[in-house]
């Protein structure tokens, strides 16, 4: 009997020997163990038998061609239209039938279809007057574009409830002579023409222009006469306050701006340009009427301002750049 150091030296002799030949195979055994041996061989029939599988598959069994009729639907077919598919029998299948049934299964399923949603064309985006107090927009509306401004927010504080009483009251005087007038929202005064940005155009201008504006110190304003104003497409009109204290101070952040949207062909603010905040507006061009009115509205005016001085005095230490519905607030330097 052999020792358990025998078996295990018997058993080392077998493993050194397998890659050759052992000694107890025929000639036929040696070929076959050379031929599965070789990588490119075993590449080669397996392929062949890939497409011996594939034809089977796509010539209909016996069972489907038997008793078919011309015009009858037979069993066979009714499954195939169903997306059916008999399963495989055989649940030792390797990993190269399995891919040869997936490709099965996409043939018989056929491409899968997209959602209707990207099937359907995306319809051009329709502005509404009625919807925007009947304003017009001055460019078309274009996906990847962003109607942005420069601007300086003013805030109100404790005399929001008097100023908002002060549009009122010319709103009211216009309307006595039969101009209407809408009044303004958002008290600001603009830096910049409405641009038009592309997406990727936005972040770097940002920084551009918060890099050279926070060196600009932090100044005083105040608004003082009243003035008339058309857009461009003369689509509307509008009443504005002027500033008259503190437009050197914003000549010097227009100057500075200018550089950045020269470097990106954007459209330059007004050369001859009034630094005003509009108070009241309507839509198309009734700047002669209500040109006529303005001793009127002066007096107005005059009423508030003699009584509440501090009303049109503000504190500019920071600046809007509005992009789309986004606000991004760039501050000024804070001391000289």
């Amino acid at each position: 009997m052999a020792t358990g150091r025998g078996a295990l030296s018997l058993l080392q002799s077998y493993s050194s020997d397998s890659d050759g030949d052992s000694g107890y195979t025929s000639e036929d055994e040696k070929k076959r163990k050379h031929e599965f041996s070789n990588p490119h061989e075993r590449k080669s029939k397996r392929r062949r038998a890939e497409d011996e599988e594939e034809m089977a598959v796509d010539t209909p069994s016996s069972s489907c061609r038997a008793g078919h009729q011309p015009g009858a639907v037979s069993s066979c077919e009714t499954m195939m239209s169903d997306g059916y598919h008999p399963r495989p029998t055989d649940h030792t299948m390797d990993t190269t039938s399995h891919q040869v049934h997936s490709r099965r299964w996409v043939r018989v399923l056929g491409t899968i279809p997209l959602p209707s949603e990207l099937l359907v064309s995306r319809e051009g985006h329709v502005d509404d007057p009625r919807e925007h107090q009947g304003r017009v927009r001055s460019f078309p509306h274009e996906r990847g574009n962003w109607a942005s401004i420069l601007y300086v927010p003013l805030h109100l504080g404790i005399y929001g409830p008097s100023f908002a009483s002060f549009m009122a009251s010319l709103v009211a005087t216009c309307q006595e002579q039969n101009v209407i007038l809408n009044p303004s929202s958002d008290l600001h005064i603009s830096l910049t023409r409405t641009l038009i940005l592309h997406l990727h155009w936005i972040q770097p201008l940002t920084e551009d222009l918060r890099a050279r504006l926070s060196q600009i110190s932090k100044f005083s304003l105040w608004l003082h006469g009243l003035s008339v104003y058309v857009n461009d497409e003369q689509t509307r009109t509008f009443l504005g306050l002027r500033v008259c204290h503190g437009r050197n101070e914003l000549a010097d952040i227009v100057s500075e701006v200018d550089k950045c949207l020269v470097e990106y062909r954007l459209p330059l603010f007004f050369k001859d340009g009034s630094f005003h905040a509009s108070v009241a507006w309507c839509t198309g061009d009734v700047s002669e009427d209500l040109r006529r009115l303005l001793p009127q509205l002066e007096n107005v005016c005059s009423q508030y301002f003699s009584v509440e001085t501090d009303m049109r005095t503000f504190d500019v230490s920071s600046l809007n750049f509005k992009t789309g519905n986004r606000i991004h607030t760039i501050h000024l330097k804070h001391g000289n």
